[in-house]
């Protein structure tokens, strides 16, 4: 894309992210369900578009290998949180695809899109010179700090892992720790210590605003989509923006020093490609070899999220508790799901499906439940079977007895799901539904 192109480009990036999320607002699918791709990757487009038209070439298509490997490792970093997060148990997904296969690439998508993102925020704010250029006093960094900063990277990596409850926002820092004294050691010039080092801050600055402008659009995205991320934040869950608790924010401006730190020390063994040139030497063996453990890796943590982290798939008329299937089926061919179910109007329904209003209004009811929160047909057809079969009965449940239930049932195999916290999510969802306790 080229300065000249970057306008109309970003015209029509923006033209669809906005259709997406206007079709997304009105239900429609696909754009409700898988609205997070739809959105993210015209904003990308447009972030591109705005660094070319100042600096005449946008750095994705201008180097296309580094556009690669940004998008590919991109998903493999983030896999790592999402692996620590079955110990953390911060966040979980709901109404994703019912397909495995539709779901894992949709996930491995989505997560491509994280470094890209974070990295054009920064150079945006470079092109166009949005932040003043900053001066600090030079640190002095020292063998010994490096080894402390080592240490501490440890420390943050270790104490949420055994203490989760206490210490989790010390993983939002941790790989930065692990990482800089190594990229500083290698390659000072994409070293972020070192750039304290010569008293120049900005790139650090840039990547903190950077970092909070693109968490803000993570949330605002996930937040209008139905496949989407909730938050079980120990503490933080009440004082919300979107579905992020208020102080989460601040972890995003931290993570955007993870994505730089990390990314170019693997451009420091070879493994990922940056923009800069680099003076190591190119070892395809070595790219091939870590590019199969890099899928490897997600492949294995994609499989535990099906069991620590995935609480619901998309929601089909078929599971809706009590709904037969005739009934499904004649809904189904009408164009609805268990969302449109839900908003229906007793009456209608009963004459639509020759169905007595008491019988509309039960599979109503069970609509209800299956869609608040993301509840889903499989938990929702489980609270059925404990006598809970709408939202009124959820609301008056105490969510840790709920959750030590569910788990003793039967069917539940070893799956953690739902948590405590889980249940929490679903009880004060139910008493807001009714007015009651948000």
């Amino acid at each position: 894309m080229t300065a000249r192109q970057a306008p109309f480009v970003a015209a029509a990036a923006t033209a669809a992210l906005g259709a997406a999320m206007g079709l997304a607002a009105r239900g429609i699918e696909p754009f409700a369900t898988w609205l997070y791709h739809f959105a993210w990757f015209p904003t990308i487009v447009v972030m591109a578009a705005l660094v070319a038209r100042r600096e005449g070439r946008d750095p994705l298509s201008a180097h296309p290998l580094h556009a690669l490997s940004l998008f590919a490792w991109s998903a493999v970093f983030w896999f790592f949180f999402e692996l620590l997060n079955w110990r953390l148990q911060n966040w979980y997904y709901v109404n994703v695809p019912a397909d495995r296969m539709a779901r894992w690439v949709g996930i491995s998508l989505a997560f491509a899109t994280v470094l890209p993102a974070i990295f054009l925020a920064a150079r945006v704010l470079e092109s166009w010179a949005l932040l003043p250029r900053l001066k600090s006093a030079p640190m002095r960094v020292t063998p010994a700090a490096l080894r402390l900063t080592t240490l501490a990277g440890i420390v943050f990596l270790v104490l949420p892992l055994v203490w989760p409850r206490l210490f989790f926002p010390l993983v939002w820092g941790a790989t930065t720790l692990l990482a800089e004294p190594a990229l500083y050691r290698r390659e000072p010039r994409w070293s972020l210590l070192a750039d304290l080092e010569r008293g120049e801050p900005g790139r650090i600055v840039r990547l903190l605003v950077g970092g909070a402008g693109i968490g803000l659009l993570w949330e605002l995205y996930n937040f209008f989509a139905r496949s989407r991320w909730i938050y079980t934040v120990p503490g933080l869950d009440r004082l919300k923006v979107f579905e992020m608790p208020v102080l989460g924010f601040l972890g995003f401006p931290v993570f955007a020093l993870e994505c730089w730190s990390v990314f170019h020390l693997l451009a420091c063994f070879g493994i990922s490609t940056p923009e800069e040139p680099t003076h190591q030497p190119v070892r395809l063996g070595r790219k091939v070899a870590t590019a199969v453990a890099g899928v490897a890796f997600s492949v294995f943590v994609l499989s535990g999220m099906e069991r620590f982290t995935i609480s619901s798939t998309t929601p089909q008329l078929l599971g809706v508790p009590g709904l037969p299937p005739s009934v499904a089926f004649q809904l189904e061919a009408a164009g609805q799901s268990p969302f449109e179910l839900a908003r229906a109007a007793a009456p209608a329904l009963a004459r639509e499906a020759g169905a007595s209003l008491a019988e509309a209004e039960r599979w109503i009811a069970a609509a209800r439940l299956v869609t608040l929160r993301g509840i889903g047909t499989a938990n929702a057809r489980r609270l059925t079977r404990l006598g809970i079969t709408d939202i009124a009965m959820l609301a008056r449940q105490d969510p840790d007895s709920l959750a030590a239930r569910l788990r003793a049932m039967p069917d539940a195999g070893r799956t953690p799901r739902p948590t405590a916290a889980e249940a929490w999510v679903w009880v004060r969802a139910a008493r807001a539904a009714l007015g009651g306790e948000g």
